[in-house]
């Protein structure tokens, strides 16, 4: 139900470079409140990237739909008391949803258990989207209703992106088995009426 999030982001060496020069990092350059254009371009670029190939939330697994094509994601934290160094790591950015994405769940939370310079080296806390395979961490018991998530060989990230995501509540398992039932009856051609507004409800219910 959760993938490994594919990673294809890169940027030039002349752009490389140019975000060198501009750092020390703050975190606060991401949001750009004096419209830098080369910010603007880079973060428009980092988008078009993601979009390309993630299609679903890279913590929870859903689908991101239409409007909703998710928010670009700092997987540790680019506030200042956080780890601003990394906020344009490019494997420090996938896309996430407004469910995962919200302060009440992942916010600005610490993500990263020992830190080292090299983001690659970092121990996280989490389920990394690039590092770590959701299948070695989780696993799935599945009905007509409900999806439900386990922790798979007692993985601490596992339990530790359960609870931080709220992935074992009711109303995700039920989202995942929404989900799960639309591409099955999608690829059947027995899309109904009634399946299309569970839907449209199931994806108005993700936003924040």
């Amino acid at each position: 139900m959760i993938k490994q999030a594919q990673y294809n982001l890169s940027l030039t060496r002349n752009e490389l470079k140019q975000l060198a020069q501009m750092k020390d990092w703050t975190g606060k350059q991401w949001e750009n409140k004096s419209k830098d254009e080369f910010i603007i371009s880079i973060k428009t670029k980092i988008r078009r990237q993601l979009e390309d190939v993630q299609k679903t939330c890279c913590y929870c697994g859903l689908k991101l739909r239409g409007t909703s094509k998710g928010d670009i994601d700092h997987i540790a934290a680019k506030a200042r008391f956080r780890h601003p160094e990394f906020t344009f790591t490019l494997k420090n950015l996938a896309l996430a949803c407004g469910w995962s994405n919200t302060s009440e769940k992942k916010g600005t939370k610490e993500t990263i258990a020992k830190k080292n310079k090299v983001y690659s080296k970092c121990e996280f806390l989490l389920v990394h989207p690039y590092f770590d395979n959701p299948v070695d961490h989780y696993e799935w018991t599945d009905s007509d209703i409900e999806i439900l998530i386990q922790v798979k060989n007692n993985s601490s990230k596992a339990s530790f992106s359960i609870k931080m995501f709220g992935l074992d509540t009711t109303e995700m398992s039920e989202l995942r088995a929404a989900q799960v039932s639309y591409e099955k009856k999608k690829l059947e051609q027995t899309l109904s009426v009634n399946d299309e507004d569970l839907v449209k409800r199931t994806m108005e219910y993700k936003q924040p």
